[in-house]
């Protein structure tokens, strides 16, 4: 992502959001999946977990991410 992407992009849902997204990004498999407990992006990120549910949530709302139990997700990046 180029500074000017990730500026447009904070702008519009907040640094947090985009912080926590590149985080499951970078840390997702070849086959979209995520192993994190909540509390440990909020570790790792200083963020709170309010924050972290709300990006989940907004994730959720646009079909590309879900929850398959706690401590894992599911990125659905195919179009």
């Amino acid at each position: 992502m180029t500074p000017n992407e990730r500026g447009i992009y904070s702008a519009i849902l907040g640094e947090k959001k985009v912080e926590i997204i590149n985080l499951l990004l970078l840390n997702c498999d070849e086959n979209g999946f995520i192993f994190c407990k909540i509390s440990e992006i909020c570790e790792n990120l200083n963020v709170s977990k309010p924050t972290v549910i709300e990006t989940f949530k907004l994730l959720q709302k646009a079909k590309i991410f879900s929850k398959v139990k706690n401590g894992l997700y599911k990125l659905n990046l195919t179009n």
